[in-house]
């Protein structure tokens, strides 16, 4: 009979560690993205709602207008436009939070059912969590994660009832294209490697028909499957140039370090072949065939590395329970546990659970020209504006077609290899980018202040006597095509802390310093986390030589979100 002392600390131990899971598996969702796609999947759930129709065409830019776009996204979209006008858009942070939490909670269940240790299933899922920690946006990839876990709960080593995994594909093909990873690791957990016969081939042949059929309830049917093996498979789409897509090993975007690490670790698997390891864990032949492709996958593109990560932990995970089977005394398991949560608690130090600046930092609101979207709006303009490529969906979102972009995050769900092409040869300002611009049809021209070549550009447009520049905000400034109608008498943006921060960055070029640092407190006084009023505050006092006043002011900035990106 087990004595109840053991029951209660065996009980205690579960509760610490998926306490501990939760909060480290929060901790790794801190992480600062421009989450340019972000804008328009809002954009895109509200016009869904709008129209009533799951079949869109473009109105949004002057480039692809009234083509039809394949939007395979579509639910999640309307998911994150009802979730912003239930809760708000700052709120969108919970809903990554709880999406990543939910997803790991679950990784760690299921490696605790599989090695039958809480101590390795915990740190399987760690593993896991901090490799796919960089890859962790406000996006619908994150449905592909959850998607991937909670398919492990239902299919690895048992037998699946095909209802729920029919619902699953039903909903997963709906949300990301991911879903195609699914139906691929599908037939790997499925398969009959432990006690093949014919018969159970049969049966997982069937299970994977039912979850194909339930994957083609979409509204784009077969092109909805076409579209991942193309964008995997077309080695010669533009489209690969964007930074997710890159392999690991190219410099520039997305930075995992810690996969250059884990990427040997699958050769661990040798030790499945020693009998002694083989009879205590058996040979988890799923395991092994997700790890070599996801690592197959992720060594091609960047972006695969989370998945890789997960798989890697049913890998390794028996070894670990192995490895931790000496750990019996349920104190001793308590202990770990308890550890465990406060090493979670302490990575959870630096943050807060606060969504405005949260929101504002992990998605990098403060880089795109709020102010200067409002001075349009006020101004009512409309027309085609060649803006850049990241802040494509924000127009969106912001003006509802009223203003048109020349491209997008959308990519080549809608856009052909010509356009991205043109938009490249104009922010890598080649030769005759002007022409390019102008060829284009666009009235306007939106782009960075201090980055992707904004200030050379701003000169050589204005230059041509074609172009004049009629608005600038703290991050971008914006140009008139001539011939182009405006208003007779052109108005400021309402009044708001984003135009007060335009007015003290300029105050600043000009050498206003006190006026500067006036506006900067202003801001931050209604917005005190806002990233670039703490940089404008800082730059002020600094160059007033009121260096302490300056330190004060960075440490209160970092209070409020730990950003790597304030100097």
């Amino acid at each position: 009979m087990t004595d109840p002392r053991d029951r209660t600390e065996l009980a205690v131990a579960r509760i610490l560690l998926y306490c501990a899971g939760a909060v480290l598996f929060l901790s790794f969702g801190y992480t600062e993205m421009a989450g340019s796609d972000l804008w328009w999947h809002i954009a895109a759930g509200r016009e869904l709602l709008q129209t009533g129709s799951l079949w869109m065409v473009d109105d949004w830019s002057f480039t692809a207008r009234g083509d039809d776009w394949l939007n395979h996204e579509w639910l999640a979209d309307i998911l994150f436009y009802s979730w912003v006008q239930l809760f708000g858009l700052p709120s969108l942070v919970f809903w990554k939070w709880l999406v990543v939490i939910a997803t790991f909670l679950m990784l760690q269940r299921v490696l605790w059912r599989q090695g039958g240790n809480g101590l390795a299933a915990f740190l399987g899922a760690a593993m896991a969590a901090a490799l796919a920690e960089p890859f962790v946006d406000i996006r619908p990839h994150l449905y592909t994660l959850l998607g991937f876990a909670v398919l492990l709960w239902l299919a690895l080593e048992r037998s699946p009832s095909r209802l729920w995994l029919a619902l699953l594909f039903l909903v997963w093909v709906n949300v990301h294209g991911g879903f195609f990873f699914g139906l691929m690791a599908l037939a790997i957990l499925i398969f009959p490697w432990r006690d093949f016969s014919w018969q159970r081939f049969a049966v997982a042949v069937v299970t994977g028909l039912v979850c194909v059929a339930a994957a083609a309830l979409n509204p784009s049917g077969i092109k909805t499957f076409l579209y991942p093996l193309v964008y995997a498979f077309d080695q010669t789409s533009p489209f690969r140039e964007l930074a997710e897509w890159h392999s690991p090993f190219r410099p520039g975007g997305i930075q995992a370090p810690l996969f250059f690490y884990v990427m040997w670790l699958p050769a661990f698997a040798v030790f499945y072949a020693v009998p002694v390891v083989r009879e205590r864990t058996g040979v988890p032949w799923a395991a092994l065939v997700l790890c070599a492709l996801s690592l197959a996958m992720a060594l091609t593109s960047r972006r695969f590395i989370p998945l890789f990560g997960m798989s890697l932990a049913l890998l390794l995970t028996p070894l670990l329970a192995l490895a931790l089977s000496s750990i019996r005394h349920r104190i001793l398991q308590v202990g770990f546990a308890a550890a465990f949560l406060l090493i979670a608690l302490m990575r959870m130090l630096p943050f807060n659970l606060q969504a405005a600046p949260n929101f504002h930092y992990l998605t990098a609101e403060y880089s795109y020209p709020t102010d200067t979207v409002d001075f349009m709006l006020a101004n009512n303009l409309s027309g085609n504006v060649f803006a850049l490529y990241n802040w494509g969906g924000y127009l969106h979102l912001r003006s509802d077609g009223q203003l048109s972009v020349f491209i997008d995050g959308r990519a080549d769900t809608l856009y052909t290899a010509g356009d991205y092409f043109a938009y490249l040869a104009v922010q890598r300002a080649e030769p005759a980018w002007i022409t390019l611009v102008e060829e284009s049809d666009a009235d306007y021209f939106l782009w960075p202040i201090g980055r992707s070549g904004g200030a050379e550009k701003y000169r050589q447009l204005v230059a041509t006597g074609r172009w004049r520049a009629i608005y600038q905000d703290s991050v971008s400034w914006l140009a008139v095509r001539e011939g182009v109608d405006l208003p007779v008498e052109v108005v400021a943006p309402p009044a708001s802390p984003l135009h007060l921060l335009t007015q003290g960055v300029l105050a600043a070029g000009e050498g206003r310093q006190d006026e500067a640092l006036a506006m900067a407190n202003q801001v931050r006084e209604t917005l005190p986390w806002q990233r670039g009023a703490c940089q404008l505050q800082l730059d002020m006092l600094r160059r007033q030589g009121r260096l302490d006043a300056a330190q004060a002011v960075y440490w209160d900035c970092l209070s409020y979100f730990p950003t790597r990106y304030l100097r």
